[in-house]
């Protein structure tokens, strides 16, 4: 057996010894690995209201910085597009969402940005991307709870693309969110 075989079968020890299952996601140094080795596959979650408005949150990470960004969530190794759509709903909105079981588009985001405080600027750094329409149920209300506008998580709708869209999500979506909210190509 060879050294990278030995420090897999390791891996795979610590991992049985643990008790992780990785339908529950990786645990973040592995989950950092594998995204620096292979694209990501994630979900993102147009939400509509009656109004005509996008639902967006803020985000602040290592991986992407700061901004609004469409509400989105990595598919994770056995688990279904319907059940990561829900799961990402719950998790970033709250609430379970209905959408079109057909999405809107499937496209590939490279990372263009230098992010010096990673070790490794291949994390993250290759997703294929694929967008569902999606509504809230009757009757949603935004809580955000104890949140300010600029807090990780913070939810908020919109009817004009807002000047802080996350880069990447600038470079995948912007000319579906202005055809969604009617907007010209400026």
């Amino acid at each position: 057996m060879d050294e990278l075989e030995v420090a897999i079968e390791k891996v795979r020890e610590i991992v049985k010894k643990r008790g992780i299952d990785f339908r529950d996601g990786l645990p973040e140094p592995l989950f950092e690995f594998a995204t620096s080795l292979m694209p990501t596959p994630n979900i993102d979650l147009l939400i509509i209201n009656d109004n005509g408005e996008v639902l967006l949150t803020w985000r602040s990470d290592k991986y992407y910085g700061t901004g609004w960004h469409i509400p989105g969530g990595c598919i994770r190794i056995q688990e279904t597009l319907d059940e990561r759509i829900q799961k990402t709903a719950l998790s970033e909105i709250g609430s379970s969402v209905i959408y079109n079981k057909n999405p809107i588009v499937t496209r590939e985001a490279f990372m263009k940005r230098d992010r010096p405080w990673l070790k490794d600027q291949l994390e993250r750094s290759h997703n294929i991307s694929i967008l569902y329409e999606a509504r809230l149920p009757d009757g949603f209300q935004i809580n955000n709870g104890d949140k300010s506008e600029h807090d990780a998580g913070y939810m908020k709708w919109f009817s004009e693309v807002p000047d802080d869209l996350l880069p990447e999500h600038q470079d995948l979506y912007i000319d579906i969110i202005r055809k969604y909210l009617n907007l010209e190509e400026k």
